[in-house]
């Protein structure tokens, strides 16, 4: 599996009620007080249950001056390819913090996750088959990142530095403060992160007369702060009220280059075009969060009440000038282009759920409405640079509406201490408006689906444990795919989403077989109805590629991964995955082909070492390959070689450690697809090697009276770009 370190400790506190009774000189009954002791145990990495696998990232040595972003990367059955993450076989999955769901999607989502220390996680849940409480949204299912709650009668200040060097260098510094005292509970943390990124992609495009070589340099300049408050206060035994708000907020500018090079059947060049200039994007998101519970009574019973408001505004400006040389007619033709965008994105959501554990079962169910309102505007012009006479323009104003109102239930039920059924059913009533009021273009959409969900586990003894699963799912277009505005790259390559883009729906099967904590087999089919994505539409007689968002086709996938995890010696533990998987596709659209299909897989290790008997030095060794796909869109071989070291010192207050990401710069491929009969293919490479160095120190107070929750429950926040 993926996975860093697994030896290590946690303690947590024992109530023993000892009522030893004693007579004393009045003759009154004296009673023992309660006394609290402290173990020690060793803690699972990986834990599975009926509906989830958890990966407990504490203390893990690459976590130590890393993100959120990088702590996926090592989780079970979670990938990381071209910053888009997935699960194992299936395809985008949607991430949650702290039980609700992100609004964020693409590069606003990595921006946002690399926000998030990766010593404020806690531990990190993957959700395969969602259950019924968990909005639909989602084609594969969730990630549920779960921060870290303030340490119980203590306060504590944690200080951060991360220094990262690969091609270009950058720095991360944060403070994470957290106060726990009688019905008081506060959590804060502040980061900020600078420095330079780079991103390049080779394109290649194979015209019947003409092979275009397209090279994208970009060097990105970060400017990122992020903020987070948890507050929780207890207004009586039964009642706990929280407030929950985080914030990213970015300045940041790159600046492109983009070489295009045509030749001609005998290899000479017949056109070079060159484009530079420069963009600037000062996204911010804000996300509050309200949440009530209510203890009903002391076996478990409760109701919770979450109140939620997210607001993302993404304004661009794009700027450039290109030089469009053709050789074969001696001319020159210079063009400016001025792109500015804003996108902004306000969701609210009301839900309740109720959560009644009874003898016979285990019963939940609830309610959610959710608004969504999205205002898009695009400006794209392009101008002659010799008289500045307009060549084209663009102008749109794009509106979004979309309302949500659900209802659930489900049951949980074990049986004879070996088996245990959860069953649950969703209803979701969705209304939806697109208005492209430049283009007088309005299209309205209403529709009802219901989403059952089915586990059942079965436990033959301590040792051996088998579990399957069935969900449907909806996946609904990302917000940004909606607007039909283009946004130009060069000028002859621009991007356009679409207002008529439909739901997808997904229907998923598991099957999974646990031996101990030593093997795990999981089995899994997945079938997605009317899928959509982007497609490239060639126009070879004005040299034009166009980016489009479309339903296109219905997809299936089966597979399975086979994870190991050993402890050899009591300094060393060993983990292995392995995962492979067939995949078929069948297109409905004139410019691709009726039928595409492949194999694909990969494998990963993992060596972790407690080097000294304090258990103050760590090391790990990390090695994943990637083996080459084929199908609609087939990938060549990719892999990547990591080693981390961590040292603790100051009796473990201070943390030191180092880190070395692809060794080998190997972890980039080149995937390739054709439509209307025109090959293409791309390599992207995201600057994936680098050194990094981190210094941690936490100190506090372990003297005071506290109490923490951990925030509510899960909300809807997802499909912003």
């Amino acid at each position: 599996m993926k996975n860093i370190i697994s030896i290590f400790c946690i303690t947590f506190p024992i109530i023993t009620f000892s009522q030893e009774k004693k007579n004393d000189s009045l003759g009154k009954i004296v009673e023992k007080e309660i006394q609290e002791v402290e173990i020690k145990a060793n803690k699972k990495l990986v834990e599975r249950k009926i509906d989830r696998i958890v990966f407990n990232v504490e203390n893990s040595i690459s976590g130590i001056g890393g993100n959120a972003l990088e702590i996926l990367k090592i989780t079970p059955s979670i990938r990381i390819q071209s910053e888009n993450i997935l699960l194992t076989g299936k395809n985008s999955v949607k991430v949650m913090i702290n039980d609700r769901l992100t609004q964020l999607s693409g590069e606003d989502l990595m921006n946002y996750l690399k926000n998030i220390p990766a010593e404020t996680i806690k531990k990190i849940e993957v959700i395969t088959n969602p259950p019924a409480k968990y909005d639909a949204e989602g084609s594969s299912g969730l990630i549920n990142i779960q921060l870290k709650t303030s340490k119980q009668n203590a306060w504590s200040v944690g200080l951060r530095s991360t220094y990262q060097q690969a091609n270009y260098t950058s720095l991360t510094h944060g403070v994470g403060f957290s106060y726990q005292k009688n019905k008081l509970s506060i959590l804060t943390d502040l980061s900020y992160r600078y420095g330079k990124e780079l991103y390049t992609n080779d394109i290649n495009y194979y015209y019947p007369l003409e092979h275009w070589k397209n090279y994208i340099f970009n060097r990105k300049h970060i400017n990122n702060v992020g903020s987070s408050i948890n507050f929780q206060y207890e207004l009586s035994k039964k009642s706990v009220l929280g407030f929950q708000y985080s914030g990213t907020f970015s300045d940041n500018s790159t600046d492109e280059f983009n070489f295009n090079k045509s030749y001609n059947g005998i290899n000479s060049l017949s056109k070079d075009y060159e484009t530079n200039g420069r963009s600037f994007t000062r996204p911010q998101n804000l996300s509050f969060n309200t949440n009530y519970t209510y203890k009903i009574d002391s076996l478990g019973k409760k109701v919770s009440v979450d109140l939620d408001y997210f607001d993302t505004q993404s304004p661009k400006n794009n700027q450039f000038n290109s030089v469009m040389n053709d050789i074969g007619d001696a001319s020159v033709e210079k063009v400016h282009a001025i792109n500015t965008s804003n996108q902004n994105v306000k969701n609210y959501s009301l839900k309740t759920d109720f959560d009644l554990p009874y003898r016979f079962a285990h019963l939940s169910f609830g309610a959610k409405v959710v608004t969504t309102n999205t205002r898009n505007s695009v400006d794209a012009n392009l101008y002659n640079i010799v008289d500045y006479i307009p060549i084209s323009s663009q102008s749109d104003n794009f509106k979004y509406t979309e309302n949500i109102q659900s209802l659930y239930f489900s049951i949980n039920k074990t049986f004879n201490k070996k088996w245990e059924a959860k069953i649950g059913l969703r209803g979701e009533y969705t209304q939806t408006i697109s208005n492209s009021i430049s283009n007088n273009q309005m299209n309205k959409n209403k529709y009802f689906k219901l989403f059952p969900t089915m586990y059942l586990s079965y436990k033959a003894n301590e040792n051996n444990m088998m579990f399957a699963s069935f969900g449907r799912r909806i996946r609904r277009p990302s917000f940004w795919e909606l607007n039909p505005a283009r946004w130009y790259q060069n000028p002859n390559s621009y991007a356009e989403g679409n207002p008529f883009l439909q739901p997808s729906f997904i229907y998923n099967i598991e099957v999974n077989y646990a031996y101990k904590t030593l093997l795990n087999l999981n089995l899994y089919y997945s079938n997605a109805i009317n899928n959509f994505g982007q497609l490239t539409f060639h126009d070879t007689q004005n040299e034009q590629q166009t980016f489009k968002r479309l339903n296109f086709a219905h997809e299936k996938f089966i597979g399975g991964t086979l994870s190991v995890n050993h402890k050899p010696l009591s300094w060393w533990n060993f983990s292995t995955e392995i995962g492979s998987g067939y995949y078929e596709s069948n297109p409905y659209i004139d410019i691709l082909a009726t039928h595409y299909s492949g194999w694909y897989g990969y494998s990963n290790m993992a060596n972790n070492f407690i080097l000294n008997a304090n258990k103050t030095f760590l090391a790990t060794i990390y090695y994943e390959y990637n083996f080459p796909s084929t199908g609609m869109n087939s990938f060549t071989a990719s892999s990547s070689l990591n080693i981390g070291l961590k040292y603790l010192l100051l009796d473990k207050k201070m943390t030191l450690a180092l880190n070395f990401n692809d060794i080998l710069k190997t972890d980039y491929g080149t995937s390739a697809n054709g439509t209307s009969g025109i090959r293409q293919n791309f390599t992207q490479y995201y600057d994936t090697r680098f050194i990094r160095f981190a210094l941690n120190y936490n100190f506090g107070n372990k003297n005071i009276n506290i109490n923490k929750r951990a925030t509510g429950n899960q909300e809807e926040k997802n499909r912003n770009n």
